[in-house]
């Protein structure tokens, strides 16, 4: 069952919960051409070539069909305005939560390519498995305060941490794929598509769709975050630190943020975003947006990010940046 199959499976019910390509018949083995006696011989058709299966997180073409199947990973990175993050440009999907300094915490989740580096590696925060968990990856981090060790231990997802396995998976703030998946255990399972993506030609969204060339999310006390589509790449473009990063969709959900009181292992305050629950979403996507509403109620189901009308969104295929924006940031695009 497809991606839409079990959307539509589990839009029936009153609860709402979540975010193909055709392939050509090969020639029958032993096939012939039939060809009108004295008539020029009809040039053979080429064989199809077999087509890859698609990545589940980003509705693309995988290197190889084995690809498909494997366990996503995830990894909280940090981020301020000077940090030069590593390895987004492999990640099929980019939660990020506005933290505390001006600083960013992503979670970033791979399974369709590839990274040799990436990091910085930051502490667990309860925003990485509530966002990721239903993913079901394997994750790597770098510890972090006592309760949301203890939160993280509950979710039910495996991971490791430099305390854990001395240099074979970190070396110093970095990590990699390759180390990850090697460290994960045997049995993993590939995740949940999370998003519905567009077949060719189809739109975003079935109304309200409107150009967009610039994306901008403001908040308060920090530098905006800014994306602009590249219309020659067919991408969004945008920074990350000093990195400069690029995305088929950009999805903003408009939510709540609490402070979080930590002690262990040293006091502060920490600003967390309220992921379960439902609002506002403007997405972006080639060069039109939409406006509409997500849903998310719990960890174990997906985000829908529906239209004002409704219907699912349907992003291009590739990678994608959810932006968990408070309610109090201005989310404008032109």
């Amino acid at each position: 069952m497809n991606r839409r199959q079990m959307l539509r499976a589990a839009l029936a019910p009153a609860l709402v919960v979540g975010f193909g390509t055709a392939c050509s018949e090969p020639q029958p083995a032993g096939g012939t051409d039939v060809v009108d006696p004295g008539a020029a011989a009809a040039t053979p058709a080429p064989s199809p070539t077999p087509s890859q299966p698609a990545a589940p997180l980003t509705g693309l073409p995988v290197s190889a069909a084995p690809v498909a199947t494997r366990q996503a990973l995830a990894v909280p990175i940090r981020v301020t305005p000077s940090t030069a993050p590593a390895g987004l440009g492999s990640a099929d999907l980019v939660y990020v939560e506005f933290a505390e300094s001006d600083s960013l915490h992503l979670t970033a989740v791979f399974q369709s390519r590839d990274a040799t580096k990436i990091g910085p590696v930051t502490e667990i925060r309860p925003v990485d498995f509530r966002s990721a968990g239903v993913l079901r990856p394997f994750v790597g981090y770098d510890g972090g305060p006592t309760g949301f060790l203890s939160q993280f231990e509950k979710s039910g997802l495996a991971g490791i941490t430099p305390a854990d396995d001395g240099d074979k998976v970190f070396a110093s703030d970095y990590t990699s794929t390759a180390a990850l998946w090697k460290a994960a255990p045997k049995g993993g399972q590939p995740p949940t598509p999370v998003l519905d993506y567009a077949t060719a030609g189809a739109a975003l969204a079935g109304r309200d769709l409107v150009p967009a060339r610039e994306l901008t999310v403001a908040v308060s006390g920090g530098p905006p975050m800014v994306w602009r589509y590249d219309e020659q790449k067919s991408v969004w473009v945008g920074k990350v630190g000093t990195a400069t990063v690029t995305a088929a969709s950009v999805i903003v959900l408009t939510m709540e943020y609490r402070t979080l009181d930590v002690r262990n292992p040293s006091p502060r305050s920490l600003p967390s975003a309220t992921v379960f629950g439902e609002g506002a979403v403007l997405a972006v996507s080639g060069p039109s947006s939409a406006r509409g509403t997500w849903r998310k109620p719990g960890q174990q189901l997906v985000c829908n990010v529906a239209d004002l009308g409704g219907d699912l969104l349907h992003p291009q295929p590739g990678n994608a940046w959810v932006i968990y924006a408070p309610t109090s940031a201005k989310v404008t695009v032109k």
